[in-house]
């Protein structure tokens, strides 16, 4: 539980009682609650946890102790009373981006829509249409929303699928006869969204484990076909288990490990050498081979290890062949965050909480980029408040050895309809560096989306450009934008891109890095970090870069801090 999770909870409390058509001063309050907790910084887990009052402005005292019960026993008695009293297909109708409490509540009570189907058939009948507040317009919407949250039902992101997986690995291990548990599949590979999980276990009885399994249920609906175990976690998410014994598991981590084009791929060159790769042996002369570890096979084939990242069939066989493929950047490569907000925007911590958390990471550096003023609903600084920003900044460098560690002052600016900035050049020219990104004005066209993204990089104090597509995975599709044009403009002005890594974005995805990395363009692994644990982001992000070929010299903020920025002072002078 952390007050991320607090204020969402809060939110959803307020989306419920309005489902339920409580008073409506009763409802905002909670959504109150959530909105003070963000915009006063405050971390009520923290403060509950030292036994502290919540003294937040906003916040009266029964809101107050049901955030203590919440921290306390992870529970909600609130929440669980409002989830008990709603049909459960209700929920998933809650889902559908766009479609507020409200609404649902009149096609629960006027239509009786207690699930999606039922919403479905309504709305392909023209019932959704005929209700006051709707017309076809929405209807159409709605209909789409549906099939999309169908689409990604028991879809995971990478955090998710990383922290069930690295949930399920000490459980597994502590199987008495299992020796070792791996993860696998598209996971180990890296990806942005993900349909199961796959494990591989070895042991030496596979019988006695898939029993030890299924006693200690640590997966539910467990089934077993052709040598695999699948099951569920958390009541709706795919977990594979594929038991090896020792003499395969070389083998099996390899094969359960990569796409099937990369599998195909590397057939070849093994073919030449005198052994069969099937999709579970590999033999000479029609007898099994045995391997003591992945590197093995690749020896037996006189190539290059592979890493798992770039198992997908695409061209680094050939190149593994050829001993060209780069050595993939990893986190402890990079040296600075960047990309941070503090409690001066939409952030939970302060810039001073921000820089030591970075400190005692082993950081060089951290730019701190809070919305800039048209973000209004994320509190955005104008130059007046960011001059402010700016002295708090020099004096908590004070606190460090120049050196040692550094705060660096920085924006998000946003990038207005026209192209424009959001602020006047003399308030960036005073910064150390300039992110810009797209916040609005989503339904441009994709020739107008991409004009105004190259204008504003035309700008000589834009450097790095945020998130660019502006997508959430399994929620919301970026916007139209031709991005291999603006890749190229990029190179073109000696300005970056950023690889945010916060796991709703992963944007750029892998594939564009490829085309980026091929234009020269060094890429920023930024984790968009709205609190310090999200500095966590950054593993997601060197995934999504090592899958896109990124060496350490391709990353930008793997450069030391006088390198980083002499590099941002050159990507003004074009």
């Amino acid at each position: 539980m952390n007050t991320r999770d607090v204020e969402n909870i809060l939110l959803r409390i307020e989306a419920l009682l309005d489902l339920h058509g409580a008073n409506s001063f009763k409802s905002r309050a909670y959504g109150r609650a959530s909105r003070a907790i963000r915009s006063a910084g405050v971390d009520v887990v923290q403060v509950v946890e030292n036994d502290q009052e919540i003294a937040v402005d906003g916040i009266g005292p029964g809101i107050a102790a049901e955030i203590r019960e919440l921290v306390q026993t992870g529970m909600s008695s609130q929440l669980e009373d409002l989830v008990e009293r709603t049909p459960n297909g209700l929920l998933d109708v809650m889902g559908i981006r766009g479609l507020g409490s409200k609404k649902v509540r009149t096609l629960w009570k006027e239509l009786g829509i207690e699930s999606l189907d039922d919403l479905q058939e309504q709305g392909k009948a023209g019932k959704v249409a005929e209700l006051k507040g709707f017309g076809a317009k929405t209807q159409t919407k709605i209909l789409e929303g549906i099939a999309e949250l169908k689409a990604n039902m028991g879809k995971m992101r990478l955090h998710t699928a990383t922290a069930f997986a690295e949930e399920l690995l000490p459980r597994l291990q502590d199987l008495h006869r299992v020796a070792r548990v791996d993860i696998a599949g598209r996971l180990r590979r890296g990806g942005e969204e993900f349909s199961a999980i796959e494990l591989v276990l070895v042991t030496d009885d596979p019988d006695a484990t898939l029993q030890e399994i299924r006693e200690r249920e640590i997966l539910s609906d467990l089934q077993t076909k052709e040598g695999a175990i699948f099951g569920t976690i958390d009541g709706m998410y795919k977990v594979f288990l594929h038991l090896t014994e020792p003499v395969s598991a070389a083998l099996m981590l390899h094969q359960k490990s990569s796409a099937r084009d990369y599998r195909f791929m590397l057939s070849i060159p093994l073919h030449d050498q005198g052994y069969e790769l099937t999709d579970d042996a590999l033999l000479q002369d029609g007898k099994p081979v045995k391997l003591e570890s992945e590197e093995d096979l690749f020896e037996l084939a006189g190539m290059q290890f592979i890493p798992p990242e770039l198992r997908e069939g695409i061209d680094e066989v050939p190149a593994a062949l050829d001993r060209k493929l780069p050595e993939l950047v990893t986190e402890g490569d990079l040296r600075g965050i960047l990309h941070v907000h503090s409690t001066w925007s939409d952030g939970h911590n302060s810039i001073a909480e921000l820089a030591g958390e970075a400190h005692r990471l082993g950081y060089e550096y951290l730019l701190m980029c809070d919305h800039s003023k048209a973000a209004i609903y994320a509190n955005g600084l104008d130059e007046r408040r960011l001059e402010e920003q700016g002295k708090e900044i020099d004096e908590i460098n004070k606190e460090y050895h120049p050196d040692e560690f550094r705060v660096l002052k920085g924006i998000e600016c946003d990038i207005l309809a026209n192209g424009s900035l959001d602020l006047a050049d003399d308030a960036l020219a005073s910064l150390d560096c300039v992110i810009v990104s797209v916040h609005s004005n989503f339904n441009l066209s994709e020739e107008a989306q991409t004009e105004r993204v190259c204008r504003a990089l035309d700008n000589r104090y834009a450097s790095i450009l945020a998130h660019p597509t502006g997508r959430l995975i399994l929620t919301r599709k970026g916007y139209p934008i031709d991005l291999k044009q603006v890749i190229a403009h990029i190179a073109e002005r000696g300005k970056f891109i950023e690889l945010n890594a916060n796991p709703y974005r992963l944007d750029l995805n892998w594939r564009l890095i490829r085309y980026a990395k091929r234009k020269g363009v060094s890429v920023a692994i930024d984790p968009d970090a709205h609190a310090m644990a999200e500095f966590g982001y950054l593993r997601y992000g060197v995934t999504i870069a090592r899958k896109g070929w990124l060496t350490a010299d391709e990353v930008l903020n793997s450069l030391r801090l006088d390198r980083f920025l002499g590099a941002i002072a050159k990507s003004r002078s074009h």
